[in-house]
Formats: C-alpha cells, sequence, structure tokens
C-alpha cells in the first residue's frame, strides 16, 4: 500500500489561508466617532479634525452642528459616526461620511447629513 503524502494538502491549506489573509487586509475597519447631538441638529454637521486638546472619540455638536475632535483619520482610513440623542441612537455608516483632507492626504474635517427626528 503506497503511502500518500500530505504535502500537497498541507500547501493548498497554507496558501488558501495566506491568499484569505492578503484579500481582507487592504480593507481596514473605519474608524468610529461617537457625536452627542443634544439639541437635535437636522443639516449637515461639520467636526473639525486634528485639533490639539479636543477630545478624540466623544464629542458634541453645538447649536451649528460643529464640533472639534483629536482625531485624525489616516489617508486610507474611513469613518463611522454613532450619532447619540436624547431619545435615540443611531449610526451613520462610513459611505455616507465626507473626510475632507488636505492634497496630500491630511484630514481637515468631517461632514455628514443628519436626517430630522
Amino acid at each position: 500500500m503506497p503511502i500518500r503524502s500530505n504535502l500537497v494538502y498541507l500547501s493548498s491549506a497554507v496558501l488558501g489561508t495566506a491568499f484569505l489573509l492578503l484579500s481582507c487586509a487592504p480593507s481596514a475597519h473605519p474608524d468610529h466617532l461617537t457625536i452627542r447631538d443634544p439639541r437635535h441638529f437636522t443639516g449637515t454637521l461639520h467636526v473639525d479634525t486634528c485639533v490639539s486638546g479636543a477630545p478624540s472619540g466623544d464629542i458634541t455638536l453645538d447649536e451649528h452642528g460643529a464640533a472639534k475632535t483629536s482625531l485624525c483619520p489616516a489617508a486610507d482610513h474611513s469613518i463611522e459616526l454613532d450619532i447619540v440623542e436624547t431619545n435615540q441612537h443611531y449610526k451613520i455608516a462610513s459611505n455616507k461620511v465626507r473626510v475632507r483632507r488636505t492634497g496630500d492626504g491630511i484630514a481637515t474635517s468631517i461632514e455628514a447629513n443628519l436626517p430630522a427626528s
């Protein structure tokens, strides 16, 4: 009875695992930012990014829908927003959030539309 080599099966498993890891690597998870909206602002919110001394993960909008954060998303990162109002909590997906950047990719602001409640 001939002995089969497990080298073919082992090689296939290693190559398959490597392929899966590499195919998922470019899709980085979005950064998260929690935005408190106590005044139920409706319209386009504007958050200045990379502001030294500002909070990084939990900020509060003013009456004009503006805020500041020290979060400075890298050029290949997107942002997902968690909006917290007094009577509701919802997310804005990264594909609906605009990150404004300088020509060399540095984030300057984050914008998204907040719907009427």
